[in-house]
C-alpha cells in the first residue's frame, strides 16, 4: 500500500527495462548465455518527519474557513476571528467605588449639607459647592464640582447633614479611562470564546460577534474485526473503542461530528460510504485503521481515488508513526493508525492543530516544566516518544503522574491523561522529582 508499493513496483518496472535494453527482442527473449543479474538495493522510503515538521506542513496546507457573525448566546466555545476594540474610554465617565457620599478632596468643611442623591445610571442634576455634598452609590456618575467619595462606613448622618468621622487620601473613583482608552485592543482574534471573554463583549456591544466556523468531521472505523460495543465479540474480533474515542475528543474540542460509521477492509465499500457524504457537508474526514503498509490498508488508496495529495504518510513518533494526512482542495483528511493510544496522541499532537487551523484559533500545544510524581520508565527509541500523564494538584502543588503505558492498544494509559511528556528520541525517560516538559491537554485535577 501506498508509497512504499508503488516504489517496488517501479524498481520491478526499471528491471525489465534494463533487460530490454540489453537483449533487444526478435521473436521473443532468446538468451543463451547464464546471466546472473544481482538484486537490486531496496528503495528506501523518505526520511521521517519529526512531529515540528510534520505540524509545520499541516500549518502550511490548512486554511481558516470564512468566518460567520453569530449571536452572544451561539459563540461560547467558538473562536473570535476579529479584533475586539475599546468602542470608547473604559469606564466612559468618572464613577464611584463605592457606596457613600462624594464630596470635594479639597473641602475642609466641618460638615456637608447632602443637595441630592445620585444612583448607578442616573445623571447628576446639578454642580457641587463648597458645604455641599451628594448622597452616591457604587457605579454612579461623579456629579461636577467632587473629586473623593467617603464611604458610608466613615461617616455620620443627621437628617440632611453628613459629617465625616475618617477621612484620608484614597479617592473611591474609577476613573474614565482608567480600564482602556477608546481604540485599545482588549481581546485579539484567534481567542477562544468562554464566560469572560463572551462578558467583554457584551460590554463592547459586540453582541454579533464574527467567529469561525466549527468543523464539520466524518469519522469512518475500519476494520472487519471490528464490532459494536454493546455486542459479545466473537473469536478474532474485537469492541470498537476507538469511535467513542473520537466522538469524545471531537466534543472536547467543540468540533461537530456529522456523521460516524464503520465499514470493513474493502476498498471500494470504503470509497463509497464516504461519497454518500456531499463534498459541502464535511470540512475534515477521519479514518481509523488503514494508515500501515498491511494488504488490507486501504487509507492512502482511498483518499488518492477520492482525489486528496497525501503530503506526508508518517512521523517519527510513537505510538502513533503511520499517521497520513492529505487535502483535497479546503478539505483535510487523516488516517489514524488503529491502535486507541496512537488515536489519542496523534489527535492531540496533529489533528487538532487542523481543527484549530480550521477555525482559526491560535494553537493550544503549549508546555510547562512541572514535577514527575514518580518515575517516567522510558526506554530509548529510534522515534520521539510522547508519554501521557496526569498532572493534577498535589500536595499543594501541580505534578504528573505518568499512565501505564504497556502498548499502543492498552486504554489504560488514557485513563486520567491531560498531557504528553514529549521523550526526544535515543533519550530515556526521567526520575520521579525531574522536571520535565508536560504538553497541557486539558483541564487540571
Amino acid at each position: 500500500m501506498g508509497c512504499n508499493g508503488e516504489l517496488s513496483a517501479s524498481a520491478s518496472a526499471l528491471s525489465v527495462l534494463i533487460l530490454i535494453l540489453l537483449f533487444p527482442l526478435r521473436g521473443g527473449i532468446k538468451i543463451k548465455s547464464k546471466i546472473t543479474i544481482k538484486s537490486l538495493p531496496p528503495v528506501l522510503s523518505p526520511a521521517m518527519l519529526s512531529l515540528a515538521e510534520a505540524r509545520s506542513i499541516i500549518e502550511q496546507h490548512v486554511q481558516p474557513l470564512e468566518p460567520q457573525a453569530v449571536p452572544l448566546a451561539a459563540a461560547r466555545g467558538r473562536v473570535l476571528r476579529e479584533d475586539a476594540l475599546a468602542p470608547d474610554d473604559l469606564p466612559a465617565f468618572d464613577r464611584s467605588a463605592m457606596d457613600g457620599y462624594a464630596i470635594d478632596a479639597k473641602d475642609a468643611s466641618p460638615k456637608f449639607r447632602v443637595v441630592m442623591e445620585v444612583q448607578a445610571g442616573q445623571v447628576p442634576t446639578r454642580r457641587l459647592h463648597p458645604g455641599e455634598c451628594a448622597r452616591i452609590f457604587t457605579g454612579a456618575p461623579i456629579p461636577e464640582g467632587a473629586s473623593q467619595v467617603i464611604m458610608q462606613e466613615d461617616v455620620e448622618r443627621d437628617g440632611e447633614w453628613m459629617t465625616v468621622r475618617e477621612r484620608d487620601t484614597k479617592m473611591w473613583i474609577r476613573y474614565r479611562g482608567e480600564d482602556a482608552r477608546k481604540g485599545e485592543l482588549l481581546l485579539a482574534a484567534g481567542a477562544r470564546l468562554q464566560a469572560g471573554e463572551l462578558s467583554l463583549l457584551a460590554q463592547l456591544g459586540m453582541v454579533r460577534p464574527r467567529v469561525g466556523r466549527a468543523p464539520r468531521v466524518l469519522h469512518f472505523a475500519t476494520g472487519n474485526e471490528i464490532v459494536d460495543p454493546s455486542l459479545t465479540p466473537a473469536h478474532g474480533q474485537i469492541r470498537d473503542s476507538n469511535s467513542t474515542l473520537i466522538a469524545a475528543l471531537l466534543a472536547d474540542a467543540g468540533v461537530q461530528l456529522m456523521a460516524q460509521n464503520r465499514c470493513g477492509d474493502d476498498l471500494d465499500d470504503l470509497v463509497g460510504a464516504i461519497r454518500q457524504h456531499t463534498a459541502e457537508s464535511w470540512d475534515c474526514l477521519l479514518i481509523s485503521g488503514g494508515a500501515s503498509v498491511g494488504d488490507y490498508d486501504f487509507g492512502a488508496r482511498a483518499l488518492r481515488e477520492l482525489g486528496f495529495t497525501i503530503h506526508f504518510p508518517q512521523m517519527n513518533i510513537r505510538p502513533g508513526k503511520p499517521l497520513i494526512f492529505a487535502t483535497r482542495e479546503r478539505q483535510i483528511a487523516f488516517v489514524i493508525p488503529g491502535n486507541p493510544v496512537s488515536h489519542f496522541v496523534t489527535f492531540q499532537s496533529a489533528i487538532r492543530l487542523a481543527l484549530e487551523r480550521i477555525e482559526g484559533a491560535l494553537s493550544a500545544w503549549k508546555s510547562a516544566k512541572i514535577e514527575l510524581a514518580a518515575d517516567l520508565l522510558a526506554k530509548p527509541n529510534e522515534r520521539e516518544t510522547l508519554w501521557p500523564v496526569h498532572v493534577g494538584v498535589q500536595d499543594g502543588a501541580l505534578r504528573a503522574t505518568p499512565l501505564a503505558w504497556q502498548s499502543s492498544g492498552d486504554l489504560r494509559g488514557l485513563l486520567g491523561a491531560n498531557a504528553l511528556v514529549p521523550i526526544a528520541p535515543g533519550t530515556t525517560g526521567a526520575k520521579r522529582g525531574a522536571l520535565v516538559d508536560c504538553v497541557l491537554l486539558g483541564p487540571l485535577a
